[in-house]
């Protein structure tokens, strides 16, 4: 048992000096352990590009193609073909523009059509056509100036043509230059290419490609100033597609406009849609009539007429605004749903859900499916002010249920001659009496409206 003991620490002592010997010196991703392996021929090399199999498939390149990132440089004469210079998630080998400066690292290093093989892809190699000059494929600004090549090679070729500033003299660089005119410096909008057109942002007239142009979205023609930022989600509104955070698109927003013409602003308050919390001035904010925050829905119209909700004055087409049916005028409260359905009035063909629909109730936001309508107003009878027509309200009608303009009650009871008589022909009024009085000359008209009512509709039912 002794010598057991004895030989555990030998063991590990063997294993840390081999680990400690293993090095990947021509850093293509495969240690080099000798006796075992040459630092020059540590493993198979499909493609012959210099860099092991194994390497090439743990970091991304493939060990099928010389060049992988076809910008005409072998991936194994990168300079740094396993780091990632641009932090753009690609190591060099793979990425075709290593240090995210817009131009090719086959470009920048002078490469032309006579230099590549044929592992790399013409389509995308582009060939310096002034190959006496190159650039540092790894430092994005050569000179030092501030400008990237990018923003200096703007046809991104190698060479300094006309209008053109040279990206191996800093002297050149002008900071605040603005390339496509958007009142957006250049060095703000970046090399990218942020909506995918194949165009690069400080060249893109709509850098996010919602159909607004990057001028109308700054809000502000001083390149001093930082972009406009509406919704404040650290994205300045020409690289975001919903400015101001409403559930809408900035391109629904626009309008049926141009490309170069200002988007719409339905209501002219001054603030185009795309920015404003209620385009239609309705009193519904634009987040409401949207129906959900799902940007990849295209904006609810509800009555199907081609205008969305939330630039409709009347969403569901009932006849009704949506001012009216919104039920108040804080933005901040989500719209009324007098029928508690699910369904705001607004979007609601019935909003009282009595069965009848808002373009033909009568009585729109008051539960009457019965529809009744003494006077033939048009307007329905729980819902009117004066039932009979008579021009005298409800609450103060000694007779709410027939016609006395003149409220005359020759015996001062309370209730009209026009409606004693007729409660005397149908027996009511011995009741009335009866009842205590509930239209005695002591009763108010206010007070005894309620039981007026039901004896009304009792005395229509009986008669109908």
């Amino acid at each position: 048992m002794k010598h057991l003991l004895w030989l555990v620490p030998a063991v590990v002592l063997l294993s840390s000096s081999v680990e400690a010997q293993c090095r990947d010196s021509d850093g293509d991703g495969c240690q080099e352990c000798p006796p075992m392996r040459d630092p020059l021929d540590d493993g198979p090399d499909a493609d012959g590009d210099g860099l092991c199999d194994e390497g090439e498939l743990s970091l991304g390149t493939d060990p099928m193609d010389a060049d992988t990132d076809d910008d005409g440089v072998r991936d194994g004469d990168e300079p740094t073909w396993f780091e990632d210079t641009d932090g753009d998630g690609l190591v060099d080998a793979a990425d075709a523009d290593a240090d995210g400066d817009g131009v090719l690292d086959g470009t920048e290093a002078g490469l032309t059509a006579e230099d590549i093989g044929p592992e790399t892809d013409p389509s995308v190699f582009v060939p310096d056509a002034d190959p006496d000059t190159t650039t540092d494929p790894r430092v994005a600004d050569t000179d030092g100036g501030g400008l990237d090549e990018g923003f200096e090679d703007i046809d991104r070729n190698g060479r300094v043509d006309p209008g053109e500033t040279d990206p191996n003299d800093g002297g050149d660089d002008d900071l605040l230059v603005d390339h496509d005119e958007d009142t957006i410096p250049s060095l703000e909008e970046g090399t990218g290419d942020l909506d995918g057109d194949g165009i690069p942002n400080f060249l893109d007239l709509d850098t996010d490609g919602d159909g607004i142009w990057d001028v109308f979205e700054t809000l502000d023609a001083d390149p001093l100033t930082p972009p406009v930022d509406t919704d404040m989600d650290g994205l300045p509104d020409y690289r975001d597609l919903d400015s101001d955070a409403d559930g809408i698109l900035d391109e629904h927003e626009r309008g049926d406009v141009e490309p170069g013409e200002a988007p719409f602003d339905t209501d002219g308050d001054g603030a185009a849609d795309y920015l404003d919390d209620d385009s239609d001035d309705d009193r519904v904010s634009d987040r409401d009539e949207a129906f959900d925050d799902d940007l990849s829905t295209p904006p609810v119209d509800t009555d199907g007429d081609g205008i969305p909700d939330f630039v409709d004055d009347d969403s569901d087409g009932d006849g009704a605004t949506d001012r009216v049916e919104a039920g108040d005028d804080d933005l901040r409260t989500p719209p009324i749903d007098r029928d508690d359905d699910g369904t705001p009035d607004l979007r609601d063909p019935d909003s009282d859900g009595d069965g009848t629909p808002d373009i033909r109730d009568n009585c729109r936001i008051v539960y009457n499916a019965g529809q009744e309508d003494l006077d033939m107003s048009g307007e329905g009878d729980v819902c009117d002010d004066d039932v009979d027509g008579d021009t005298i309200p409800n609450d103060a009608d000694n007779c709410p249920f027939i016609a006395n303009s003149n409220q005359r009650d020759g015996d001062g009871n309370g209730v009209g001659d026009a409606c004693e008589s007729a409660f005397d022909d149908t027996g009511f009024e011995g009741e009335l009496v009866a009842s205590g009085g509930a239209c005695s000359a002591s009763s108010t008209p206010s007070a005894a409206f309620g039981v007026w009512l039901m004896l009304a509709l009792a005395w229509r039912r009986r008669c109908g």
